[in-house]
């Protein structure tokens, strides 16, 4: 699994190593919210479990909006947009089950476009602070002497014909920052927009999903008849 590490001198936003894909040659896509596990957040020793449901639907629909953003920049494919997706897989729960049925892939390449399915999920995020104060989501964070992230996200490409999967992608984003302050509730929010901005956190669950989206992306085969 590809796992970027990011030293406490600050964070940086990891650069792709991908060869841009010519656009009639890149494969049309369409990416659901992604799955994020109750107890999968963690901000100290606490997870975030009492958030409740729509917690991580939003955590869920959020990352999933920065891979669209992510999957564009890597120049490898094409983009569906995604407000019909979740309607499509709601009845399937495949983010919940990991099942693929073939006629709800299909349904959905139908309704897109699309050749390819995304399913995707947050496997962990968890944020460490040593130092400060402050409170966030009822717990702590704020003002901190270090920062330590660690975000792992997974990636499936599913064939919308045969449901068949294409690619795995897994990354890790291990990162670490000294004399900083990150307002974790104000981060956590923008996340369950689809919004990141410059913290370690961000930047940190940017890079999981770079390194995910690289790791499919040399093992995808080339489009037929390309």
């Amino acid at each position: 699994m590809p796992v970027v590490e990011t030293a406490a001198s600050g964070p940086r936003l990891e650069e792709f190593d991908l060869q841009s894909i010519p656009r009639e040659q890149r494969y049309i896509i369409a990416v659901p919210s992604f799955s994020v596990g109750v107890g999968s957040v963690r901000i100290g020793s606490v997870d975030l479990s009492q958030e409740g449901v729509e917690f991580y639907r939003e955590l869920g629909t959020g990352v999933a909006d920065i891979f669209i953003a992510e999957a564009w920049e890597s120049q490898q494919f094409r983009i569906t947009e995604r407000a019909e997706i979740d309607k499509v897989l709601s009845e399937q729960d495949l983010a919940q089950s990991g099942r693929v049925n073939p006629s709800t892939a299909a349904a959905v390449g139908r309704i897109e476009g699309a050749e390819l399915l995304v399913l995707g999920s947050v496997s962990e995020f968890g944020v460490q602070t040593t130092g400060g104060g402050g409170r966030v989501l009822g717990m702590f964070g704020g003002a901190a002497e270090t920062v330590t992230v660690r975000v792992g996200v997974e990636i499936r490409f599913v064939d919308t014909v045969t449901a068949e999967i294409m690619a795995i992608g897994r990354g890790v984003s291990h990162a670490s920052q000294s004399n900083v302050s990150v307002d974790l509730a104000n981060v956590m929010t923008n996340l369950r927009v689809g919004r990141t901005g410059t913290t370690i956190v961000d930047y940190a669950v940017r890079n999981a999903i770079r390194a995910a989206i690289g790791h499919a992306a040399r093992s995808l085969p080339a489009k037929d008849g390309v």
